[in-house]
């Protein structure tokens, strides 16, 4: 018997549940993962569990390797273990460890400035650390060790005052999030799971424990292959990848490449997941465009929720929505006095369910101001279509005005992202200068008449800057503080630039001797030019100027001061 088959019979309440259509589940409170991981291996010990470059792991080796790291944690009462999340295979035997021993995980980021981890270690308790790479274990006295009954792990977000808030997860959490998942990804059999995002982020609990307790098959790309496309490409046509989750953007680069080598297109790949930014329209065309016979799953829910809390199946082009609640979870709209806004309203979005996790180590106060009532208040905002599916509108904290007119950047961004030719695309706005860019890949050329027929000329961003890529932070979401005018344009290019920002053309049109006229400007089109130019002078640039000199050579001698 298969490992998915005995976690029908362990879990029966939840496949049956699902087949019925009932949104109801039934979970255990125990740790079901490492139930499951010892189960399969004790049914199928040779059957790989974890790859990553060249070395494999079957369930019976990574498993005696885990049990062996327990003992070493052995006789002490529950408490939070720190691992240094190295992307080795290593690190998944000593998760394993830690949940095996009856301890809960923390998964510390190696690339963190030491001030940062040593706050993480004393605000959560951790007195010990694990190191994959040494595979030593090691402890500091200076940190008392916090109790952690009942917790599976901590995993640490962003926090606004720009300290990391760690999120408890308890194992009735985790058992009921991987109990959601066995039913909704049903249909999808035992994965070949990929592994992309950082360790120490929460969306690499999806392919951990969704492969594992399953009895399917972790691969984990290294530090080089997982940003870089094609070699993503190549993993999943090597290991026959079943399963792939990735942010958006990135995974609009990833088809992209894809489309591009049609003779080694992954046939076995079943469902593409993406989770971690707002799914963009322009990210389903070119999913479908390049992989059609693919399943595309949008996934919704913070860190505070265990994972997920919303889920959307494509099998064709349609509009970015993040879906239904996963069984068992409620999803409330709500306004600003927290009562449940109209169909059809935009409210913030409010989780509730066995997937809501006891809230921040060490911070009541934020505690208490976001898990009201038994809800999570997540600071997002969505709105309820006709059909009862949830799209996600924006944040709470980022809404702007921009030319009298309230906008989430979010909107933008969608439309922006939506406009032919554009692969992935982040919006910025400066309060100080009222200034709007758009930062995209891809092609340009569309996303002005895009943006127009979406949103109006009053949204339409002032800059268009196309980017070979776009910056990313340590988990993997695209990171807007870095987003940047490349500085290394000459002014030849940066007037190229406003004239696909100005006209909506690509920047290859505004050549030697091309009119900016007779590309179709006029006299609101060349006032935003004369604008943008006056910047990069650094003195006034008239629109008379302007109709004077209209090509690209013209108007460079106009910056460098030649008449």
């Amino acid at each position: 018997m298969g490992a998915t088959s005995h976690l029908k019979n362990q879990l029966p309440g939840v496949l049956q549940s699902a087949a019925m259509g009932d949104r109801r589940i039934s979970y255990s409170t125990e740790s079901l993962v490492d139930q499951a991981v010892v189960e399969t291996a004790r049914r199928r010990p040779g059957d790989p569990a974890v790859t990553l470059g060249g070395q494999t792991l079957a369930y019976a080796e990574l498993v005696r390797l885990a049990r062996a790291f327990a003992a070493d944690l052995t006789g002490l009462p529950p408490q939070r273990i720190g691992v240094t999340a190295h992307r080795t295979v290593t690190t998944i035997v000593q998760l394993l460890g830690v949940a095996l021993a009856g301890h809960s995980f923390v998964l510390l980021n190696p690339d963190n400035p030491e001030s940062t981890t040593d706050y993480i270690r004393e605000s959560a308790g951790i007195a010990l650390v694990a190191d994959p790479l040494s595979g030593e274990l090691t402890r500091d006295d200076r940190y008392a060790p916090a109790p952690a009954e009942g917790e599976a792990y901590v995993l640490h977000t962003s926090g606004s005052t720009g300290r990391p808030k760690g999120v408890s997860v308890s194992r009735a959490n985790l058992a009921y999030a991987n109990a959601a998942r066995l039913t909704v990804h049903a249909a999808h059999g035992e994965p070949v799971f990929l592994l992309l995002f950082p360790l120490h982020f929460d969306g690499a609990m999806t392919p951990v424990w969704g492969a594992l307790t399953t009895g399917g098959h972790l691969v984990i790309a290294d530090d080089t292959e997982r940003r870089d496309p094609d070699a993503i490409a190549g993993l999943v046509v090597r290991h026959s990848v079943t399963h792939t989750l990735t942010v958006p953007s990135f995974h609009g680069e990833l088809v992209r490449v894809l489309a591009d080598r049609p003779h080694t297109l992954p046939y076995t790949l079943k469902v593409a997941i993406c989770a971690g930014e707002a799914l963009t329209r322009g990210v389903i065309d070119q999913h479908f465009a390049s992989l059609p016979g693919v399943a595309l799953c949008n996934e919704y829910g913070p860190t505070e929720c265990t994972i997920w809390a919303t889920y959307r199946f494509y099998d064709r082009p349609q509009a970015p929505l993040i879906g239904k609640p996963i069984p068992g979870t409620t999803i409330d709209l709500l306004d600003a006095a927290r009562r449940p806004v109209p169909d059809g309203e935009v409210g913030q979005i409010a989780i509730s369910g066995p997937g809501v996790t006891a809230g921040y180590v060490g911070d009541p106060a934020q505690t208490a101001a976001v898990f009201v009532d038994g809800r999570y208040l997540t600071g997002d905002l969505g709105r309820r279509t006709p059909d009862g599916e949830l799209e996600f509108v924006g944040r709470l904290d980022n809404e702007v005005k921009m030319r009298g007119v309230r906008v989430n950047l979010e909107t933008i961004e969608a439309a922006v992202a939506s406009a032919p030719g554009v692969l992935a695309a982040a919006v910025t706005y400066d309060e100080a200068t009222s200034i709007c860019r758009a930062f995209v890949t891809g092609d340009a050329a569309s996303v002005r008449p895009t943006v127009t027929a979406l949103l109006g000329p009053a949204l339409v961003p002032d800059q268009v800057v196309v980017v070979e890529t776009l910056p990313r932070t340590a988990h993997d979401k695209i990171d807007k503080d870095r987003l940047r005018v490349p500085e290394d344009a000459g002014p030849a290019e940066r007037i190229a630039l406003a004239w696909a920002e100005a006209l909506g053309v690509s920047a290859g049109q505004a050549v030697a001797g091309a009119n900016f006229f007779a590309l179709g400007g006029n006299s609101l089109s060349v006032l935003k030019l004369a604008r943008t130019l006056s910047a990069l002078a650094g003195r006034r640039i008239t629109a008379k100027e302007l109709y004077l000199h209209a090509t690209l050579d013209e108007q460079l001698a106009l910056l460098e001061g030649e008449r």
